[in-house]
């Protein structure tokens, strides 16, 4: 394995066509031999085409890395060159393993990839993740995420196209097109290349896992990836999402009753309500205070739209209407660090038939 220079010290670390013997038995196994974040290059039929797959932004979300490990494992030569990018691969490391989405005082680097640009460790690999990519000039990007909680699997995409569309049906039926722009990897696509987020569902979802290879080994073989004959799927889109958060200074706990004084008690079962309807008589959780000082709900635009979509009676926290819920967590860290669940209208889904 080829290790980046001493002047480069957050580079990736280059593995070109590991063999059987050298990636470990498990995951985890596979895990601890990478040295830092790494670059894994396999060799294609095709080598005048190559992909790019990204996984492991985040360290607790391993089903990316399974699938990678289950496809060198197979040693099934793929399709094209594969460039396989694994960066947080110390937090993912912290014992027992998979626990931490980030290092302690750490920027989330899936909030680092639009400038301006920091000096952070974060900051410095996410350039040159985006350094590589350029230098490769990948046909497409897919990056392979966990949800936070309990969640069956979806794509999400800043362009609604048909090559996203393709990119997407690999691995799900569900596909989120949001405006919203946090710095995350996939607002390359308009400048640069095709890229999709691919959320497998939660960590421990046994399915998570399964559905990462399925879908990997699908993009890794297949001759074409960028058009939609590769699938008979019917498509469900959801369109600009909606981000519940905490307001600065709020916090958030999870229990049947309320369990603060000032701030947000979601009940502990929220996250079954993942991709499914909750109407103006579900009750969500308790709020301790004002409801628009403990939570906030901006649209792609950046305008608040919390009375419009969510309101208190004698304390509990209800829907003013009917809303699909997704991305829902009961981390409670996550939830201050990122936000409580998206959400979208009942009516705000569609389905295209290819």
């Amino acid at each position: 394995m080829e290790h980046a220079s001493a002047s480069d010290f957050n580079g990736f670390h280059h593995w070109k066509n590991p063999d059987r013997q050298s990636i470990g038995e498990t995951t985890l196994e596979f895990l601890k031999k990478l040295p830092g974040p790494t670059h894994i290059h396999i060799s294609g039929k095709d080598p005048s085409r190559c992909r790019a797959v990204v996984t492991l932004l985040h360290g607790n979300e391993p089903s990316g890395l399974h699938a990678i490990h289950e496809m060198l494992k197979r040693r099934i030569e793929p399709a094209v060159d594969i460039h396989y990018f694994i960066p947080s691969v110390d937090a993912a490391k912290q014992a027992p393993g998979f626990i931490y989405r980030m290092l302690p005082h750490h920027k989330d680097l899936n909030r680092c990839f639009s400038p301006p640009y920091g000096e952070s460790e974060q900051d410095k690999l996410a350039q040159e993740l985006l350094r590589i990519l350029v230098a490769q000039a990948p046909e497409c990007v897919i990056d392979i995420h966990n949800t936070s909680g309990s969640s069956p699997p979806f794509g999400v995409t800043t362009f609604m196209n048909e090559r996203h569309e393709a990119l997407v049906s690999l691995f799900t039926h569900r596909m989120i097109v949001t405006d919203l722009l946090l710095g995350s990897l996939m607002e390359i696509s308009e400048s640069m290349m095709p890229t999709v987020t691919i959320e497998c569902g939660g960590a421990q979802d046994p399915e998570s896992n399964l559905l990462a290879t399925a879908g990997l080994n699908k993009y890794t073989s297949y001759e074409n990836v960028l058009t939609l004959g590769h699938t008979d799927m019917s498509l469900e889109f959801f369109h600009n999402p909606i981000r519940l958060e905490l307001v600065e200074g709020s916090d958030i706990a999870y229990g049947d009753h309320c369990l603060l004084d000032d701030g947000v008690t979601l009940l502990p079962g929220i996250e079954h309500f993942n991709f499914g309807f909750v109407s103006a008589q579900t009750q969500l959780g308790f709020i301790s205070g004002e409801l628009s000082n403990c939570l906030q709900a901006n649209d792609p635009n950046g305008e608040e739209k919390l009375l419009d979509y969510f309101r208190t009676v004698d304390g509990e926290l209800y829907p003013t209407r009917r809303i699909k819920l997704f991305m829902v967590t009961t981390n409670p860290e996550i939830a201050r660090k990122d936000c409580l669940f998206y959400l979208v209208e009942a009516n705000a889904s569609s389905e295209v038939s290819d």
